[in-house]
Formats: structure tokens, C-alpha cells, sequence
């Protein structure tokens, strides 16, 4: 099992993080791959020199592809070397090595396609998590969650994950996020492929790192991989029989949601001055969208609570 697993770091203006990083990774005799991506400081200079002391693969892109296009290019790479599973590591210093070594035991054990970690619990984080971070998370869990239809999952943009190279073979590289989602596309097609995932508690550190993320950027990726991930695992069921009355039942429910939204807007624009319908009735508009609304919340009720026997039997959570 030794040579089945490696380590893919990302490295991007990490200057001042890169060598700690790398030197405490190898400690952990797993082969390591690191990608730099095009950055305008000194990495690539310490990369080169660290490369005399320790061994690792370099990659080095010839523009800035985003972390991303990097962490594919990573994948790819492993994959093409034989390995059975990537396990990615961003090079700013903020996860633990003893995580590290926690997704490695479990990776040895060959029970698990994906294992993802999640920085929500108490003693995950330590420092002060920026406020966009914190409730892009918190969206981004919510979509996970109703997506996948289970509860036992958080933090899908948590950058410390491992995933079997296979996923490689249901990947959809024109959708795939090119900077940023990128852990909010492997951990939801995972669930969703019936990955058998486990989740760990791990710990992330917020010193003087800088963030560039986008929050318009974020948002709108994370609402476009939504629609598609909630249509492909309408897809993925039905071609299960066992799971075919979820996949009816989602089917049902998305029904109900477009004609709450059609109905609510209908009812909005009894106030304006837009007149698309003749009748403008308030109290029969009103009762309408009550009665869809109470029925759309049943039927995911229903979605949801079926879909979560079947998630559940294939994600294991650290107590």
C-alpha cells in the first residue's frame, strides 16, 4: 500500500510557507508532487533549491492556471504515475501534518473513494476565519447537504481532501471549476457517485495569509455546479433500481420548486405595475401559493429523507 498514495501540494506566492511545508510533508516517506503556479515571488526559486534537499516532482506552470485547473493538473499527474489515490495539500501552512497522516492511515486501510475534512468542530480552527469565508462555507454546506440529501457533511471547501484517481473517469472537465469550488465539485460528485467517503475533524490555522477570493465569483460557481450536480444524480439513480423511487420523488420535488417560484412571482407582481395575467386576485393567489408551498416543502421532506438512507450507508464521520 506504500506507493498507493501521494501527496499533491499547490503552491502560489507561498514564499514564506513553502519550504515548512514541504520539508514536514516528507517526514511522511509518500511521494509528493508540487505544482507552482506561475507565482511572482520567490517560490519557484526555493522550489528549486528545496529540490537538492528532498525529493519531490515540480511542475511548474508557464501562466497562472488557478488552483483549480492546478489541483486537475495535479490529479492527472498522480494518476498518470500509477497511484491509486491524490491526496492535496495546499502549500500556506494552514493544515496540520498530524491531519495529514490521519488521511493517509486512512487511505492505507483501501475502504474509502473520498475522505474530506471539516474545520467546523470545536478546536478546528485556530486564529480568526475571514467572514466571507465563514459564510461562503456555510452556503456551500447547505448546497452540499441539499444536494447530496444528508446531514453528515460540512465544510465542502475545505482544502485538505483525498480522493481515489478514478474519479478522474467521471469528471466533467468543461464544468469543473477552474479557480475557485474546486473542493465543492470533488466532495459533492463524490456523494453523489456513491463514493463510499469518510470525514475527517481537522484543524486549520489563520495567521497572515492573504485571500483573493471572489465572493461574486464563488457564488455564482457554486450555484452553476449546483443545477448540474441536482440533474446528474437524478441520473445516477435512475439507472439503480433500488434508488429509482428517490430519483422520482427528486424528480417531483424540483417539479413543485419551479412552480412555487413561477407562482410567487405571479403573486409579486400583483403589487406592480406589470400585468402579465388578467386576474389579480390576492386572496386566491394567496391560497394558491400556500397550497404548492406546503406541498413542495412534503415532497422534499420525502426526497430527503429517502435520499438519506441511501447517502448514509456510504459516509463515515470521525466522532
Amino acid at each position: 500500500m506504500k506507493n498507493n498514495v501521494a501527496i499533491g501540494v499547490l503552491a502560489y506566492n507561498e514564499e514564506l510557507h513553502i519550504k515548512e511545508v514541504l520539508m514536514e510533508l516528507s517526514e511522511l516517506d509518500v511521494p509528493i508532487f508540487v505544482i507552482n503556479d506561475y507565482s511572482n515571488d520567490s517560490t519557484s526559486t526555493i522550489l528549486k533549491k528545496l529540490k537538492k534537499k528532498i525529493d519531490f516532482n515540480l511542475i511548474e506552470n508557464e501562466k497562472n492556471y488557478g488552483a483549480g485547473s492546478s489541483t486537475l493538473k495535479l490529479l492527472e499527474n498522480v494518476n498518470s504515475k500509477g497511484f491509486k489515490y491524490f491526496l492535496k495539500v495546499d502549500g500556506d501552512n494552514q493544515f496540520k501534518l498530524s491531519d495529514v497522516k490521519k488521511m493517509i492511515d486512512l487511505l492505507k486501510t483501501d475502504k474509502y473513494d473520498f475522505i474530506k475534512s471539516n474545520r467546523f468542530w470545536p478546536g478546528g480552527v485556530e486564529g480568526k476565519i475571514p467572514n466571507k469565508r465563514y459564510i461562503g462555507n456555510l452556503l456551500a454546506t447547505i448546497l452540499l447537504q441539499f444536494i447530496s440529501g444528508t446531514n453528515r457533511l460540512f465544510d465542502p471547501l475545505n482544502g485538505l481532501f483525498a480522493v481515489n484517481v478514478k474519479i478522474l473517469e467521471i469528471m466533467n472537465k468543461k464544468l469543473y471549476p477552474k479557480r475557485y469550488g474546486y473542493p465543492f465539485y470533488f466532495s459533492t460528485l463524490s456523494a453523489i457517485s456513491f463514493f463510499k467517503i469518510f470525514q475527517i475533524n481537522n484543524t486549520v490555522s489563520y495567521g497572515n495569509q492573504k485571500s483573493n477570493l471572489s465572493s461574486f465569483k464563488m457564488l455564482f460557481t457554486l450555484f452553476r455546479l449546483t443545477i448540474h450536480f441536482l440533474i446528474q444524480k437524478i441520473k445516477n439513480k435512475i439507472m439503480i433500481g433500488k434508488y429509482q423511487r428517490s430519483a422520482f420523488l427528486d424528480m417531483v420535488f424540483l417539479s413543485f420548486l419551479f412552480i412555487s417560484s413561477l407562482i410567487f412571482l405571479r403573486f409579486v407582481l400583483i403589487f406592480s405595475e406589470i400585468q402579465i395575467f388578467n386576474s389579480s386576485n390576492i386572496g386566491s393567489w394567496t391560497l394558491i401559493m400556500l397550497i404548492i408551498s406546503i406541498f413542495t416543502v412534503f415532497v422534499f421532506t420525502q426526497s430527503f429523507q429517502e435520499e438519506k438512507s441511501i447517502r448514509n450507508l456510504y459516509i463515515e464521520n470521525e466522532e
